[in-house]
């Protein structure tokens, strides 16, 4: 097809994607940069900025209590795809996150969380997270690249009872098996408090490899 120019805007209900067409095969393979048809996953070669909504309206820590790093809510799945002449990617690196806080839990000391990848899908609420990678919270010793090396300094957890409209912002420059790319937010201590109107919006910036 020949180039098109639109005079108005250009509106897919699919999203967008930019295509690779080998020329030995004709085979097409996408590559490059997308944005995916909700607007939360934008890809530009190895680097993703992808945003999710975070609801603990499925927790029962009132009834229950949950064990230090024990699944609150399984939030979604980080995106793996990468132009076709790069090598194969074998991990994720995480830039940065961002957790902006629009309901806050119960108040309470214990009212903590971390993020976690994982490999496995569909762990429920109140499990142990099958072979965790934590990549937000008190368990994470993130670079700092001013050094090239990890601070020695103790990361927080994330504060679920903060006043609504705060944040936390983590930028712990750490790697995670490509394979371990469904994201839970799990409890950063053991939590017996009402979790339930927590709400929230993650983004988070990582590239694969």
């Amino acid at each position: 097809m020949a180039n098109t120019t639109f005079s108005g805007p250009i509106r897919s209900e699919g999203g967008f994607k930019t295509i690779n067409k080998a020329d030995s095969t004709g085979a097409i393979t996408e590559t490059g940069f997308s944005v995916n048809s909700t607007g939360q996953l934008i890809s530009l070669g190895t680097r993703k900025i992808q945003t999710f909504a975070i609801d603990l309206s499925g927790t029962n820590a009132a009834a229950t209590t949950y064990g230090d790093n024990d699944v609150l809510v399984e939030i979604g799945e980080l995106n793996t795809d990468h132009p076709d002449a790069l090598v194969t990617a074998s991990k994720f690196f995480i830039h940065k996150i961002v957790i902006g806080i629009t309901t806050a839990a119960a108040t309470d000391a214990q009212s903590l969380g971390n993020l976690q990848l994982s490999a496995t899908s569909g762990t429920a609420t109140n499990t142990a997270i099958s072979s965790g990678t934590e990549i937000a919270g008190a368990g994470v010793a993130s670079f700092n690249p001013r050094i090239s090396a990890t601070d020695s300094v103790t990361e927080v957890d994330i504060d679920l009872d903060a006043t609504a409209g705060l944040f936390h912002v983590f930028t712990p420059n750490i790697t995670a098996a490509i394979a371990s790319k469904h994201l839970y937010l799990g409890a950063g201590a053991a939590a017996d408090t009402a979790l339930t109107a927590f709400r929230g919006t993650l983004e988070i910036e990582y590239s694969v490899y």
